[in-house]
This record gives C-alpha cells, structure tokens and sequence, in this order.
C-alpha cells in the first residue's frame, strides 16, 4: 500500500433568535435553501448533524440544531485538548529533553552510561537530537563506554495496540505516544531515481539496524506522473522489532526525490540508531547499546533541549490535525496537574477539573486521549460552541486563532473554498474519520461580523466529500448572512 506523505499527510435560518429545532420539519422550515439542497444532493440527513452557531457578541446562539446530541467528533477534540492546554499549561510552555551521565567525563570518555530522559516533547525532531549531541560534543565527550539509557517514565501508559483503531499501525496517525519519542515515531524513506546506477534508491532513517529495505523499485524513463511514478511501500511487522520495509512500483529518471512517512519498529531502536549515527559524525563512539530505564538520583546532568513553546506547537498540530502531538499534550496536562508519571486518567481528570472551574456542564462528554482519533470521544455541538465563545474571550484567543486552518489557505482547509468570497475569512478546525465529518472554529462574515460555528456529521459515508459539501454550502450562507 503507497503511503503519501506525512503533512500533505451549518444551519442558519433566516430568522434572528435561536430555534428549539427537535424534527427535521421542524429544521426544514429554516435552514437555507441551498444547504437543503446539498443534503439532498449528497443523500445526507439533517437529523444526523448537529449545529451551534452564535455571534462571538451575543450571549445565544442564533441557531441551534441538535445542540446537544452527543457525536463522535473526530478532531475537532484537539480544540478542547488545545484551549485547555493554552489555559492550564500557558503559551510559553516548554518540553525539555535532558542528558545525564553516570559521571562526568575525563579526558573525554563517560565511564558508566549516559542517560536521555523524555517529558512528553510532542516534536522532538532529528534536528534537535543533532543539537543535544552537538552540546554532548562540546563538553568533550568523545566515548561512553556504557549504554544508552532512555527514561520513558514521565508517561505510563501501559500496553497498547497501534492496530486497535482501523488495523493499519504502519500509519502515522496512529503512532502511539511516548514521553521520549524522535520524529514523531516516524520512519522517513527517501526514494529517488539514481541515473548513474540505473535503479532506485532508496533510504530509511533512523538508520534502524533491526529495520529490513528490500528494494524492488524499477527505473523507468518517461515523464514522472502515471504508471511512471508509483511507488509502493508495504510494511511487514510495523509494530515488531524486526520490521521489514518492501518497496515496490516505478519511478522515472524525471521525477524528483520524494519522501515519505511511516511507522516502522521499535521507537527506543530508531532514537539510538539515530544517537549512534549522529553521536559517531562528531568522532565519538557508544561502546555499549541502549535500554530502557529510570534515571539515577545520583546522576550528574549534561546538557539539555528546550521544546518550542506551546503556541507553536498547537499551530502544527492543528493546522495539520496531528494526533499523536495532540496525545503527547493531553498527557503532559495529566502530569503537570497531577503529577508523573502521566495517564490517561490522571489527564482526563485534569480536564473535568478545568471544566467545572470554567463554569461547564457537559454530560456525556469523553475526550477519550485527546487526540480525536476515538470511536469512544464524545461531545455535543454545544459543547464545542461554548468552548469556542469561552477561547474567544480568552486572553489566548490569538494564539489558539493562529492555530486554525484557514479556508483556501493552509492546513486541511487549504483546498477548501477557494474562488469563494468567503476564503481566507474562515478559521475552522476539521475533523474526519470513517462516517464523521466535523468542522468547529470562527467565521468573519461579510457584514464584519464574527460568528462561533460548530458542524457535526455522524452518518454513513459522510466523510467521502458530501459532508464537506453541504458544510461549505453552509458556510458560505454564512458567511452572506450573518
């Protein structure tokens, strides 16, 4: 199966005050035209949406239908995840990863191990492991003669399946959370034509010594598009610690080095192979391997990576609907609130506690892991209105606003509206899984009013385009209207 590449990876009615719409005849007799028609058009059923929609200046909504029936709501969730983390966590907050060592180094040899303890960084990328090893360099450290000891124990989650959602754990939206993860668990295979050795060339990294690339590309000549350029990858065991990697397909001598994302093996094996690696560029060497374990109290502390902060870490998890960033941050507000390690009942206990001090009442409401990625999440329309009115007069509303998709711009709304007067003026977080279609965020009308909106689908086959469609009718109704 060819996997792509990782991050490319609403009723109003015509009157003014909120309507107690309990039937579809009832709804009928308000929702535009135009979005009836979609439904019709798409054979969707108003009695399996739910809508919110309120002025962000007014103190009821103009429109409710089905306002408060419990969805599924796919990840439109990270926008709880998101305002409860910018509320309780702040804007400025930062993961840091850590080396300790047994002792410190003399003539530059560690005797004993070295230590990397993770605290949840949602983003911890090769390029700052480069970093940690380039400060492991500078204070001369050129050998440890012991392992590498990588220190998970600021989350404990305990045994889960990567399979359990829809059978496919190779795929990174299912990559499972970690309190020290590398690239997001990803392995990147790079393919490229290579002319001077008449075949494909392939590369994965980490270079996972325990990770198998069998190569059975063909080079073809012709213009990169079509049957020319059709790779496949299948991933063997993706979630043992022998994983094979079988690559098959073509790809012409005309087409461009591409890369591409998927999980791969064991999380612990890939962050050494790419501490080994990048440790032995800087002429140093590990004379031992890796394990896992719990850092000592009597260890002396080496060097340190700060995370990005919060802010920008929402921008790519939202912009782009990143589940595993929105897990690693769930967590973390489990941790800080509670205590470590993190669970997922520490943290879903964190929120209900934010949520009675914000002044919510929200029964039946599950975040489940945060994420969105859940048959088991559930939250109403309203829900979701009154979260989206509380961020607004948050002093945070702009740093969660930067986060959102913008229609016909970027994110997953970037194809989305465009050639519509109404690009550009939507910022709607979207949230789709099989028989879900969400979309929850804040519209600028053209009369320069802005709005709350929140559309919940939950109907079969809804997520293959007639949901987008009758939201976007929707939505530009709206954004004429309001």
């Amino acid at each position: 199966m060819a996997l792509r590449p990782f991050f490319r990876h609403f009723f109003l009615g015509l009157a003014i005050t909120a309507l107690p719409l309990a039937t579809t005849a009832q709804a009928a007799e308000t929702v535009p035209p135009a979005v009836l028609t979609a439904l019709k058009q798409q054979k969707l059923n108003l009695d399996d949406m739910g809508v919110w929609i309120q002025a962000v200046d007014s103190r009821k909504p103009l429109i409710e239908h089905l306002p408060d029936q419990l969805f599924t709501p796919a990840s439109v969730m990270k926008l709880v995840t998101s305002v409860a983390a910018l509320d309780i966590l702040g804007p400025n907050y930062q993961w840091p990863t850590r080396a300790y060592a047994d002792a410190l180094p003399v003539n530059g040899v560690v005797q004993g191990n070295v230590y990397i303890k993770g605290s949840g960084d949602p983003w911890f990328r090769s390029e700052d492991l480069w970093d940690m090893v380039r400060q492991l360099h500078d204070l001369g450290i050129r050998e440890i003669t012991g392992d590498l000891v990588l220190d998970n124990s600021y989350f404990d989650l305990g045994p889960e399946d990567p399979a359990e959602f829809d059978g496919h754990p190779e795929r990174v939206y299912n990559a499972l959370p970690q309190a020290l993860l590398l690239d997001n668990r990803a392995t990147r295979v790079l393919i490229a034509p290579d002319g001077q050795r008449g075949e494909p060339m392939v590369k994965a990294w980490p270079p996972n010594q325990n990770l198998t690339v069998n190569n059975d590309m063909k080079l073809v000549r012709g213009a990169c598009s079509g049957k020319n350029n059709q790779p496949a990858i299948a991933v063997i065991g993706s979630d043992t610690d022998t994983p094979k990697l079988n690559i098959t397909g073509t790809i012409s001598t005309d087409c461009q080095p591409d890369q591409f994302y998927l999980v791969a093996g064991n999380a612990n094996d890939s962050f050494y192979a790419a501490f080994a690696k990048l440790f032995a560029e800087q002429g140093g060497k590990i004379l031992g391997q890796w394990r896992s374990g719990a850092l000592p109290k009597n260890a002396v502390f080496l060097a340190q990576h700060n995370s990005e902060n919060l802010t920008q870490y929402l921008y790519l998890m939202n912009k782009w609907s990143n589940n595993l960033m929105a897990r690693q941050i769930f967590l973390t507000l489990g941790a800080e609130i509670k205590g470590a390690p993190a669970t997922l009942e520490k943290s879903k206990a964190t929120i209900a506690q934010w949520q009675k001090e914000q002044g919510f009442n929200w029964p039946g409401f599950d975040i489940e892991n945060g994420s969105g990625l859940s048959r088991k999440a559930r939250l109403s329309p309203r829900m979701l209105g009154e979260l989206l009115i509380h961020a607004w007069q948050s002093s945070t509303m702009p740093e969660l606003m930067s986060s959102l998709p913008i229609a016909g711009i970027d994110g997953t709304m970037r194809k989305r509206m465009r050639g519509e007067p109404a690009r550009g003026m939507i910022y709607l977080k979207t949230g789709t899984l099989r028989n879900v279609r969400s979309g929850a965020g804040y519209i600028l009308t053209e009369s320069g009013r802005r709005y709350v909106i929140v559309i919940m689908q939950n109907e079969n086959n809804v997520q293959n385009g007639g949901g987008t469609k009758v939201q976007d009718a929707l939505l530009n109704w709206l954004y004429k209207n309001g």
